[in-house]
């Protein structure tokens, strides 16, 4: 069947396709029915184009692909944006300071919901400053990575927290040193309040899920993959079974479809139930074009900052123990002997060495995937034995990462994994192994900005970082990263249609705002880079 005549041409210096190896750059690609139909020079594209043809002239502004977020939580990013920021709090003074501030717009009775301290800042605090500030109010505040919170005394006797509770598994209650819980609630433990806190949810998250997706517009974003919950509960409507983020989600498909391409992951205890509804990761979800299922997450470990990563030998920092390990080895096999006939793919975080060793052990008693069945995935992958990286290619398990976390945490991974610093966020060590490598942000948690975090992939540093490249033996080259953020998201689903912008390919694309020139140079330039226009399926998506 003859390719139809484009009706929309874009010029400028069009990236068409970016491979570990190598990038494509062709002067044109014409658009018909959602997809590009043709690529070449600008008179080739033009003369095949329709007579009336629209056509957007970028000059030697860059044209690329529309990237692919593959590792963010949409749902606890729009939710963030209706809950007390503690970010970038100075100390344990500021972020007093900011939740007094929002106490007076909360009502007695109702939930104070905020995100993003780190133990840094608690730590300059006096035991029960805290509390002091909240009162007898309900509080919760999750961490900056999430695997820590801190609950109120009014929450915590909500949840039936108190000095003669024992720890629940996988989950650790801090105390003080008479025994009283602090508050401070890590990994599993979160658990015993989280269910408790109200979400935001409906058409009262709609506003801020829409800010949210026109910034990711504005970023060149036409792709994203929600990581899930860890936890089945919580969910409502038709996918209450797939838990929250999931049914939250599915619940606002309409705002979504169109505009994103997006997979959505569910628990790992929700993978009978999506076998139930039909669900196989990669498929279409029900009636909407842009919208799939995702990856079953399961939690390994916690994470670097709150000392709970699961590590072979114990950290040099805070409480020098080794983490802690949430699923053990057979409970992987039992997950991926239930997720392989489904049709579903695991994506397993794992942050320490000792959680990856083991995730790898078993996925490797686990039984083969058939054909069709996308790879497993470990999520962030941030400290690694040499001996496990080969691992990775050896059992088709793609290694999903975040760089921006490396430029970030720097300064952590020297001070705590002493002696370990060279095979942390060892990215290069996983492609010469063979690992194929996706990309993503872990919004909130960080920035969504992949331009942010494709400078981290090659410097392993912030933009305004003065000091040099951090351990830049480990760097990704740019088309590496490139291909992270764009082919590799989509051959990790099968979407051979999906990532580049040759002939055949859905038309996602972004013309962004500065010459391929200065994508190319890589430096701190990059991290400022944006989009003038976003296409998904040919289709513009507005820009916020």
């Amino acid at each position: 069947m003859k390719a139809p005549r484009a009706d929309h041409v874009v010029c400028g210096r069009v990236l068409a396709a970016a491979t570990p190896s190598g990038l494509q750059v062709v002067e044109a690609v014409g658009i018909a029915m959602g997809r590009v139909v043709s690529a070449g020079t600008r008179r080739e594209v033009t003369d095949a184009a329709a007579r009336n043809a629209r056509v957007t002239d970028a000059g030697r502004a860059a044209v690329v692909p529309g990237l692919h977020d593959s590792h963010l939580h949409l749902a606890a990013l729009a939710r963030a944006r209706t809950q007390v920021s503690l970010d970038g709090a100075a100390d344990g003074v500021e972020v007093i300071a900011r939740l007094t501030s929002a106490l007076g717009t909360h009502r007695p009775t109702e939930w104070v919901i905020g995100r993003g301290w780190s133990d840094a800042q608690f730590a300059t605090l006096d035991p029960g400053q805290l509390d002091e500030a909240m009162g007898e109010r309900l509080g919760f505040l999750a961490s900056h990575d999430g695997h820590s919170a801190w609950a109120s005394r009014a929450a915590l006797r909500l949840g039936g927290i108190h000095g003669g509770l024992d720890d629940p598994a996988g989950g650790r209650i801090e105390r003080d040193a008479s025994g009283e819980p602090t508050g401070i609630l890590r990994e599993a433990a979160i658990d015993l309040v989280a269910g408790l806190v109200p979400e935001t949810r409906g058409e009262a998250l709609a506003p801020a899920l829409e800010a949210i997706l026109r910034e990711m517009a504005a970023l060149g974003i036409c792709g994203a993959t929600e990581a899930g919950d860890y936890t089945a509960g919580a969910g409502t409507g038709p996918y209450a079974a797939l838990g929250d983020s999931f049914s939250t989600l599915a619940g606002l498909a309409g705002s979504i479809d169109g505009r994103l391409r997006l997979n959505i992951g569910f628990p790992a205890g929700a993978i009978s139930n999506a076998a139930q509804l039909g669900l196989r990761t990669g498929d279409p979800l029900g009636q909407w074009a842009t919208l799939r299922a995702g990856w079953a997450k399961v939690y390994a470990d916690g994470a670097l900052g709150s000392g709970t990563a699961a590590l072979h030998e114990p950290a040099d920092c805070g409480r020098r123990d080794a983490g802690i390990l949430r699923v053990p080895r057979e409970q992987l096999t039992r997950l991926a002997v239930l997720a392989r006939p489904a049709g579903i793919g695991l994506a397993v975080h794992a942050i320490g060495d000792r959680a990856i060793t083991t995730v790898l052990d078993g996925l490797a008693a686990s039984p083969t995937r058939a054909a069709g069945v996308p790879s497993d995935r470990v999520e962030h992958v941030q400290l690694l034995r040499a001996d496990d990286a080969p691992r990775f290619a050896s059992l088709g398990v793609v290694a999903s990462i975040q760089p921006v976390h490396a430029a970030v945490d720097r300064d952590m991974v020297e001070a705590c994994w002493g002696g370990r610093q060279d095979r942390a966020y060892a990215w290069r060590t996983l492609v010469n192994g063979g690992a194929g490598l996706v990309a993503g942000s872990d919004a909130p948690v960080e920035s969504v900005n992949p331009w942010l975090g494709m400078f981290a992939a090659l410097h392993r540093r912030l933009p305004a970082d003065g000091r040099p490249d951090w351990r830049a033996g480990e760097a990704l080259t740019l088309p590496e990263a490139l291909a992270a953020y764009m082919t590799a998201p989509a051959q990790l689903i099968g979407a051979t249609d999906e990532g580049h912008l040759r002939p055949g390919a859905r038309a996602d694309l972004a013309v962004l705002d500065t010459d391929l020139d200065v994508l190319l140079a890589a430096d701190e330039r990059l991290a400022g880079v944006r989009s003038n226009l976003t296409l998904v399926d040919g289709r513009e998506t507005p820009l916020g």
